[in-house]
């Protein structure tokens, strides 16, 4: 073996020990949507089925992504380092071994994008269903939603582009389209988030005055969702600004790269924790739910009507009425 050989073995092996840290991060990430989910009571609508079906396919896309990133780190690890080839060609071990792991980069980048999606679909319904009787507000998150599905089709390409590239190892740089993506997702959760802390703050603003500033359940779920999409948005920007340096950066710079993998992993799971608190919150993932318990060991109260006097019903608008029901119909549909 050649000093050049031993340097390229020696390289692989780091970059396959580099691997090993976000991989276990991901697996621990992955770990506590294991646990099943149990619903407190029936219900046979629409909406719940719609629900379920959606827990149920962004639940498969979970474990695909895992799974897949599994099986291709021990792919490459296998045919890179255990199997040889008879030519002794190092580097034509390696292709071939990229090669190998070709269909498990593809499962993992589209099932991936696909949960993205669903998580900008729970982000823009939740947006919808407090906005039912605006029918502008309800076209412009209908538009911006089918804009994201057709920008899926952009971010497959985007996928098999980048396993193409790391196959031939060209130096093409395909991480521009990742970053568009990561970007057009952030504009989608800041519109949809928007709209709903303005109906949070309506509700809150309508019903001060009766409750005399004490929070109700409704504004309680309400806050649960903007908190929910303001941490998904810091963990988005997080990842344009991992990726934007990633992009500029003139040779490989490993605590980038490891940065990237970290803050790819943490956006993936942050989306499916996004589709739980969203799609069903009572039978949300395990982080959401020590949310949900912290915050109802605080934001819980108990009104009577005795403690309420007739000023203080007539000194709520008319309005508040409308916005409690359209709250908590949204709330009760599933």
């Amino acid at each position: 073996m050649t000093p050049q050989e031993s340097e390229q073995i020696a390289a692989a092996e780091a970059g396959f020990f580099q691997n090993i840290p976000p991989l276990i991060f991901m697996i621990g990430l992955f770990a506590p949507h294991l646990k099943p989910h149990h619903r407190q009571k029936e219900n046979n609508g629409w909406a719940h089925k719609a629900l379920i079906a959606l827990l149920l396919v962004g639940a498969v896309m979970v474990v695909l992504t895992t799974c897949a990133n599994i099986a291709a780190n021990l792919l490459l690890v296998k045919f890179s380092l255990v199997v040889s080839l008879s030519s002794g060609d190092f580097i034509a071990q390696e292709m071939a071994a990229n090669l190998k792991a070709i269909v498990m980069f593809i499962v993992e980048d589209i099932s991936e994008n696909s949960i993205f999606l669903f998580a900008d679909t729970a982000i823009v319904w939740r947006a919808w269903a407090l906005w039912a009787e605006n029918r502008l507000v309800k076209w412009t998150l209908f538009i911006i939603l089918l804009a994201d599905i057709d920008y899926l089709a952009i971010t497959i390409a985007d996928s098999i582009v980048d396993t193409e590239g790391s196959i031939t190892s060209s130096d093409l740089n395909t991480v521009t389209l990742d970053w568009l993506s990561t970007v057009f997702n952030l504009t989608v959760n800041i519109v949809a988030t928007l709209l709903i802390a303005y109906r949070a703050w309506a509700h809150y603003k309508s019903t001060r005055a009766i409750l005399h500033n004490k929070k109700t359940q409704v504004e309680t779920i309400l806050l649960l969702m903007v908190e929910s999409g303001a941490i998904f948005g810091m963990v988005q920007l997080s990842n344009i600004i991992i990726q934007a340096l990633d992009l500029h950066a003139t040779s490989v710079v490993v605590p980038i790269v490891n940065a990237r993998i970290f803050i790819d992993s943490l956006y993936l799971y942050s989306a499916w924790i996004i589709q739980s608190v969203f799609f069903d919150l009572k039978a949300i993932n395990p982080v959401a739910l020590i949310i949900l318990i912290q915050t109802g060991n605080t934001h819980e109260h108990s009104i009577h009507l005795e403690d309420i006097s007739s000023l203080d019903i007539n000194s709520v608008p008319m309005s508040s009425n409308k916005f409690s029901m359209v709250y908590w119909r949204y709330i009760t549909t599933f």
